[in-house]
């Protein structure tokens, strides 16, 4: 690959990840919670207990609080600097699969590898999302890519950097950061039988520095928090998430397979057939070789334990797309166009349509304009049509070029008109910012039914919900149970209609407030979806 292919790759990969990130504003309900806690560790001074609302909050370990308050720091509590910090790590996930596949197969493959990465659909959108999920993709990538090379080279230093991977993953993301990535280990060692090389992993010196960096916060933490942090942290947010589902409507058995396929997109429709070359030869089941086979217990492991897991998020299984680039990428890089592509144009051109009926949806809602809609549609045709066009095309590169140009035309398209208007919706930028220009002296604002993070990221101010009276006790936050994250400031609705002088409800639920005040509060405003109340 010639040096000026690399200059455009890299390129083309900073202007994804980073285009409109200013523009995309804060959303309810993660990422608000990941911004507004950043936020006040940085108005606090204290680097070392999260914070929300005032509150000690556990939900998650350290590592991805300190660089968005670094973020914040550096450009000011904005949107781009919120999302800063993921879009750099998001690089630095794809550096390292182009690393790993020039170390593996070669810089044609780590090309393919690195195109199919950064043009895929999930990459992307959480590249560009307020959350810990690349930053975790990173790590939990470093341990396993550090591991393997230690495992297959006699540069066994390597294995360094598989416990520095894993104690930052843990700083990320709690114990999931060295327990899935070893348990991919131990089942590659059974698939390989090379138990023993345990003595060439330098587990002493290696797990003496695991320790030195993930350890010291959790210790600090308990330390200073003691069973609370003990029975929030590893009892709520990390057992608790495993045995009880936090959403069961997504409790079901199929759940991953549909965000496998959405998440890939638009090179899902080749895993099938390489699936069956891989695993299939003459009519009969075979052992793939070793590389192979780390790759695949590594995405394998990934897919099945989160789909056992009771709580599902659709970011759980991101860190499979990266063996699973690495292996497209080979298989691309040896195989025809003719060979390949006829799945993959089918599922991504269903896609394109679905989106296209999306953007309608939109349209009809008064989300985005019809101009927007015809602009998208006119993009689908030229995706497809450009596609269909270029099949006769032979060259496994050059085919793979076709796809990734138009589907990264196409991600430009969708984050600028459909990604930033729909942000809009998810967000509470607009009355937040109302709050603090207009209402500078009020302190304390009661808000009705929906509870919005975002609103109180933008404001500044304390926003207070407020509960019938008779379900306060309820409402409070419980150990062990799900109710341990409202943690906001809250409070019964006559307690607060005694004292309070501003009230925020959303315009759908206006009028069954209003029926129930008797006359106690006054519409006095408007802004994003909201009504401003003040008491009568």
């Amino acid at each position: 690959m010639r040096r000026y292919g690399w200059w455009l790759f890299w390129g083309l990969a900073a202007l994804l990840l980073f285009f409109c990130n200013g523009q995309l504003w804060i959303t309810d309900s993660v990422e608000s919670n990941y911004a507004l806690t950043a936020k006040e560790m940085v108005l606090s001074g204290d680097w070392i207990s999260p914070q929300i609302y005032g509150n000690y909050w556990y939900d998650k370990p350290v590592f991805f609080y300190w660089l968005t308050a670094a973020g914040f720091k550096i450009f000011g509590f904005n949107e781009f600097a919120a999302r800063f910090f993921p879009a750099l790590f998001g690089m630095a996930g794809l550096w390292l699969l182009v690393y790993a596949a020039k170390k593996l197969y070669g810089e044609k493959t780590a090309f393919l590898s690195g195109v199919i990465l950064m043009t895929s659909t999930e990459f992307f959108l959480i590249s560009k999302s307020v959350i810990t999920d690349s930053t975790l993709f990173f790590f939990f990538s470093m341990a396993l890519v550090f591991f393997y090379l230690g495992y297959s080279t006699q540069q066994k230093n390597y294995y360094y950097g598989m416990y520095t991977g894993m104690a930052l993953a843990t700083l990320t993301k709690g114990p999931i950061g060295f327990l899935l990535p070893g348990l991919i280990m131990v089942l590659f060692l059974v698939f390989t039988r090379g138990w023993r090389e345990i003595k060439n992993m330098k587990v002493f010196s290696g797990g003496l520095l695991f320790f030195l960096i993930a350890a010291p916060w959790y210790v600090a933490m308990y330390n200073l928090h003691g069973s609370a942090f003990i029975d929030q942290f590893f009892g709520t947010h990390n057992f608790l998430r495993a045995t009880v589902s936090e959403h069961p409507r997504d409790n079901v058995f199929y759940y991953y397979t549909l965000v496998l396929l959405l998440a890939l997109f638009p090179w899902s429709g080749l895993l099938p057939r390489f699936l069956w070359r891989t695993l299939r030869e003459d009519g009969k089941w075979r052992r793939p070789d070793e590389k192979t086979g780390f790759l695949l217990i590594w995405a394998a492991t990934v897919f099945f334990f989160f789909q056992n897991m009771a709580t599902k998020y659709l970011t759980y299984t991101y860190p499979m797309l990266f063996p699973l680039a690495l292996l497209l990428g080979k298989y691309l890089s040896e195989k025809k166009w003719n060979a390949v592509t006829a799945g993959t144009l089918i599922v991504r051109d269903l896609i394109y349509i679905a989106l296209f009926g999306g953007a309608l949806w939109c349209w009809w809602n008064s989300i985005i304009s019809i101009g927007t809609v015809i602009l998208i549609g006119a993009a689908v045709l030229a995706v497809i049509g450009i596609s269909w066009i270029s099949i006769s095309l032979e060259n496994g590169l050059t085919a793979a070029g076709v796809i990734a140009v138009t589907a990264l035309a196409f991600n430009l398209l969708l984050i600028n008109e459909v990604a930033v208007p729909f942000s809009s919706l998810r967000s509470d930028k607009e009355i937040g910012l109302e709050l603090a220009q207009s209402y500078r002296a009020v302190d304390e604002i009661g808000v009705y039914g929906k509870y919005s993070t975002s609103a109180v990221f933008y404001s500044g101010k304390k926003i207070i919900k407020l509960v019938p009276d008779e379900d306060l006790a309820n409402f409070a936050p419980k150990a062990y149970s799900w109710k341990v994250k409202n943690v906001m400031p809250f409070e019964g609705i006559n307690s607060f209609g005694r004292r309070g002088q501003l009230l925020l409800v959303k315009k759908n639920e206006a009028g069954k407030f209003l029926n129930g005040s008797n006359g106690k509060w006054l519409v006095t405003g408007e802004k994003g979806g909201w009504y401003i109340l003040k008491s009568a």
